[in-house]
């Protein structure tokens, strides 16, 4: 009887530290981020999540803790700063870390892997905070695609932090500085900021980037083309030669429109933002079927074609299916709603 309930025991213990031995997948920061022109002082991390548990995501049935090597993120991210930077400028950057997590989702047959990733920088001058660049990743990994999916993770991580970092030592600043205490909501912040939101009105031109359209500074080289009728087809020089192909945005009427590599499509506002009503093959036309004669014999390029076939825009309004798609006005870059598939 004894024996029996010592072996209970012994099974016991066996069992519970099986189910304490969790598998760690380790998020390794050992990519290089040198700033070659030494003007970081230092690059801080704030780690701004609600959440600290990055979470567990499976390679096949096992299940991992994706983790980084120490606890103290920011400790441990000034280190891998000061090791790859032993000569430091002036200028203090920093890395606000919104959400970093992972977890299984149910596939097919088995289950994939979702990373769920946002982060932001910001340089400091005079106790003030300005934007650098920020990022957002949602996106699920396929057990198929990867030999040992944990890892793929783990390393697009890591490879994201210092893709960020890299580029944020060259990127411009955006010139609508904050306090510290606005970082909390520093979105809503800048905004309040930039002529783009404050203007009763818009100005008439053309805005070669998105940096220029939110700061109202038009192009004065650069108009409007029209047809006879009236109809916007371009953009030319003022003196009439070289038509651009390559542009963000015109105003005309006080009415904004977006440069996509198929069309124009007017820019809307609401309590959300600026956005454009437009079809996944309107924005990216790589991912459709249509050819366009003098586009090289291939597919639509941002740079090949301003306006497409008049045949091929009635075909696209008729079997097309229209989302809202809101555009970044601190970066320039689309805002693709969840249901957006830009393979259709």
């Amino acid at each position: 009887m004894k024996f029996l309930t010592m072996k209970k025991i012994i099974l016991f213990l066996m069992f519970s530290c099986f189910l304490t031995a969790q598998k760690i997948q380790y998020i390794e920061l050992k990519n290089n981020i040198k700033d070659k022109n030494h003007i970081a002082k230092s690059f801080t991390l704030l780690d701004k999540r609600k959440d600290k548990t990055i979470g567990i995501v499976s390679h096949r049935k096992d299940p991992y803790e994706v983790k980084f090597e120490k606890d103290d993120l920011e400790k441990l991210f000034t280190e891998w700063f000061a090791e790859n930077n032993e000569e430091t400028g002036k200028t203090d950057y920093y890395l606000i870390l919104e959400e970093l997590a992972v977890k299984d989702i149910p596939a097919e047959r088995s289950q994939m892997g979702h990373l769920q990733m946002k982060m932001v920088t910001f340089l400091k001058r005079n106790d003030k905070y300005y934007f650098l660049k920020k990022f957002n990743i949602s996106k699920d990994y396929m057990q198929r695609d990867h030999a040992y999916i944990t890892r793929a993770i783990a390393a697009r991580i890591s490879a994201e932090l210092s893709n960020i970092i890299n580029d944020s030592y060259d990127v411009k600043a955006l010139n609508y500085p904050i306090a510290e205490n606005e970082l909390e909501d520093y979105e809503k912040n800048i905004k309040e900021k930039m002529p783009i939101y404050k203007a009763d009105s818009l100005t008439n031109g053309v805005y070669m980037d998105f940096r220029s359209f939110v700061d109202q500074k038009k192009d004065l080289e650069l108009i409007v083309r029209k047809n006879n009728e009236g109809k916007i087809k371009g953009v030319k020089r003022i003196d009439g030669y070289d038509n651009f192909k390559d542009y963000f945005a015109v105003i005309d009427n006080g009415i904004a429109y977006k440069k996509t590599p198929t069309c124009l499509i007017e820019i809307e506002k609401d309590e959300e933002g600026y956005f454009i009503t437009a079809a996944a093959e309107e924005l990216f036309p790589e991912q459709t079927n249509y050819y366009v004669a003098g586009a090289g014999g291939g597919l639509i390029t941002a740079l090949a074609v301003s306006v497409i076939d008049l045949a091929i825009s009635r075909i696209r309004k008729q079997n097309a299916k229209y989302y809202r798609v809101g555009i970044d006005m601190l970066t320039g870059e689309y805002i693709l709603p969840a249901n957006f598939d830009k393979n259709k």
